[in-house]
């Protein structure tokens, strides 16, 4: 049928075609006759039984009701032929020079609840899968969900879920529940359906009437791909990958690093970044007077690249992009490992001149094995080996945090805020162009190295989005990775007919890529730096039951709702908890209900033992999944400042307790007006291992996210 249909250079199939294609598929559908005329109309609703549903029939018309081409709930055969006249009609006044075959009969569908559901291709992610409630709910609620295709059942079942009026599914105020099961075997089937014929583009099933018993299609609409020409440029396929990352491992632990082009009016970037290298850096530039002031650096200078002794690893690029093809083919004859481009003005510019530089760069790459990092990017940093990207950044022993941005400032900011946190870098890369090197490449080589515990990423787009969901998946079954989406993807911002493709916004297909790779999405720095901080020194939050301790009575209702607002639960205590706590609580000011007030039990905390007894306490309750106690810091930061070991002892008897604790633990120190002092005690804090948030609402949020991926985290294997 499909190859009939593309050998006759249709676009699509009729309804009559749709619905026989999706029927081969195990599909219920209500099947359509044709008829030509209002005679032949009402013959074949005679056969089929009323009511009666008249569809017009013509090729092009996409949206029947658009044009006034349907009439339902037809009684009788003069019905019938009054209502054909009436399409014929109106399809002449709406859609001049559309032609008109007729109508399509069939037998109207027993009420129940419409559904929507579809396929699509995006020519960055493939084949995508849309649910959505239909009839007035498609159109006015836009209640959907998008998730990559094929499925399985529990995907089909998470979807049914996911949407705001599963509650109408699962039968509210006295109605029946629908077969949820029959939707999710549709769903099911319809990918299996699309995946098998590469030729569908689109397949619409609207609307689906779902009921207390199976569920039957009512229309369907199939978008065959047309012939299209052999794709222009650059192939995705790099056959010399493999190479490549081997020489991206290079860069990051470089024995030898030459800077191309760094100069005094850039204030000499690369060089004084560079100056805790563990290897040996070199520089390259012939300018006399530039030479002067890299000497008076202490850096050795070089007037090529065939004058530095033995391989090098990675060079760093900082020439006018005009020049930058040549610096890569001299890169290239000399056997470097990887090139950097801190150059700008190629792709982003949206210039004819900038994109074909990146063109030329690409091919050059392609044809060779160099890692090709950018262009417009801060490039590579591992601080344990002294490469940094930006001068400031700290040499540090090895860490467990990896990050990769697009964005070179993002990528900077990260690695500054991080080392200010007590978040240890591995490795961080800015990425910028990818023009050859995606994020893909960096993620699957940070995912395999053994010290990695946490991925972070800001992306804005790929070329190929299936072999990017596909490594974070991957990465996302072996640690937590943190995504940040900017901007919008090239692929969601075309236009089309159909309500599928209509409903698969940009934004809800990168919520599908995230949530069905196990990953999890943020949506500033902030809430970057405080997830990676939970999972790189928390322990997993696997339950959404909080316990609570503030330090007076408007800070526990304000915690309460803040945590709930999250999504998470401020469960009751046990008895034998309360039964403890009453025990030696002060409830003059205070109480010990979850949350607890406790600043009139546990005074400073410095002294006496009623702090660590509370912390205890929660950490034994069943009830209990993490703990999170606030730090006041208005009266008890005047007293840090004359008093610094007040601060000290409290922070240790935390710094023990979540030592013995099996429960994730944090605390929350509010920024206050002396800043200074509160600045020193998350300092310390975080230098005893203790997860330091400055808000409720960032604690909350940081929290959700990480049962997010706890909670759907499947094992690697």
């Amino acid at each position: 049928m499909i190859s009939a249909a593309l050998a006759a250079g249709a676009t699509e199939l009729d309804e009559i075609e749709s619905k026989r294609l999706v029927a081969t598929a195990g599909v219920s559908v209500v099947e359509a006759e044709p008829a030509r005329d209002a005679e032949e109309a009402a013959k074949i609703a005679a056969h089929l039984g009323f009511p009666i549903v008249l569809k017009v029939f013509s090729p092009g018309i996409s949206h029947k009701s658009d044009v006034g081409g349907v009439a339902l709930n037809l009684g009788s055969e003069a019905q019938v032929k009054d209502a054909f006249a009436s399409i014929r009609n109106n399809l002449a006044v709406r859609a001049p020079g559309a032609p008109f075959e007729g109508v399509t009969v069939q037998a109207m569908a027993p009420a129940g609840i419409e559904m929507m559901v579809g396929c699509a291709r995006d020519p960055r992610f493939g084949l995508l899968i849309t649910l959505a409630m239909g009839g007035i709910f498609v159109e006015v609620l836009r209640d959907s969900v998008t998730r990559l295709a094929p499925i399985d059942g529990d995907e089909a079942r998470e979807m049914i879920d996911t949407l705001a009026g599963a509650a109408i599914l699962r039968g509210v105020r006295g109605c029946a529940p629908s077969d949820l099961g029959a939707l999710a075997e549709l769903l099911v089937s319809v990918t299996r359906l699309a995946a098998a014929h590469p030729a569908i583009r689109e397949l619409d099933l609207n609307p689906v009437i779902l009921y207390e018993k199976g569920l039957v299609v009512v229309d369907a609409r199939v978008v065959l791909a047309p012939k299209t020409a052999e794709p222009s440029g650059p192939s995705l396929v790099d056959s010399r990958r493999d190479r490549r990352i081997e020489n991206l491992k290079r860069a990051f632990n470089p024995r030898t690093v030459a800077v191309i082009g760094d100069k005094r009016a850039n204030s000499f970037l690369w060089l004084r970044s560079l100056t805790g290298l563990r290897g040996k850096l070199y520089s390259i530039q012939i300018d006399p007077a530039e030479v002067a002031e890299i000497e008076r650096l202490g850096v050795e200078n070089r007037a090529s690249l065939a004058e530095i002794p033995g391989p090098i690893d990675l060079a760093i690029s900082a020439v006018p992009r005009q020049v930058a093809p040549r610096i890569l083919r001299d890169c290239i004859a000399a056997g470097v490992g990887a090139i950097s481009f801190f150059t700008a003005g190629f792709s982003e510019t949206g210039e004819e001149l900038g994109a074909r530089l990146e063109d030329e760069i690409r091919r050059l790459a392609l044809d060779s094995e160099i890692a090709v990092v950018g262009p417009n990017c801060m490039g590579l940093c591992n601080p344990a080996a002294g490469l940094l990207n930006f001068p400031g950044l700290k040499v540090t022993d090895i860490g467990d945090v990896c990050f990769i941005s697009q964005s070179g400032t993002h990528a900077v900011n990260f690695c500054a805020q991080a080392q200010a946190r007590a978040i240890a870098i591995n490795k961080a890369a800015s990425i910028g162009n990818a023009t050859v090197l995606e994020a893909a490449d960096y993620l699957d080589l940070m995912t395999a190295d053994p010290a990695t515990r946490v991925i972070g990423m800001y992306i804005e787009g790929m070329r190929d989005g299936r072999r990017f969901f596909d490594s974070l998946k991957r990465a996302a079954t072996r640690h937590p990775v943190v995504v940040w989406k900017g901007g919008v993807t090239e692929a969601g911002a075309r236009a089309t007919r159909s309500h599928t493709a209509s409903l698969q916004t940009p934004g809800a297909v990168w919520d599908a890529v995230v949530r069905q790779s196990g990953a999890v999405g943020v949506a500033s720095m902030d809430e970057m730096l405080d997830s990676v901080e939970l999972f790189a020194r928390g322990r997993p939050v696997k339950g959404r039951g909080m316990g609570l301790v503030a330090m007076t009575g408007g800070q526990s209702v304000v915690i309460t709702d803040t945590f709930a607002g999250a999504g998470l639960e401020i469960p009751a205590l046990s008895a034998a908890s309360y039964e403890e706590l009453r025990s030696f609580f002060n409830i003059i000011g205070g109480s010990y209900r979850n949350p607890l007030d406790a600043g009139g039990t546990i005074g400073t905390g410095v002294s006496g033992d009623s702090l660590e007894k509370i912390l205890d306490i929660l950490e034994r309750d069943p009830a209990i999944d993490a703990v999170v106690l606030e730090i006041a810091t208005g009266l008890r930061g005047m007293t840090w400042a004359s008093r610094e070991q007040d601060l000290v002892g409290l922070l240790d008897k935390l710094a023990a307790f979540n030592r013995r604790s099996v429960r994730p633990f944090a605390v929350i120190l509010h920024p206050a007006h002396i800043e200074a002092i509160v600045a020193r005690a998350k300092s310390l804090a975080r230098e005893r291992g203790l997860v330091v948030f400055e808000s409720f609402e960032r604690a909350a949020r940081a929290f959700r996210i990480a049962f997010n991926y706890w909670s759907r985290r499947q094992p690697a294997g």
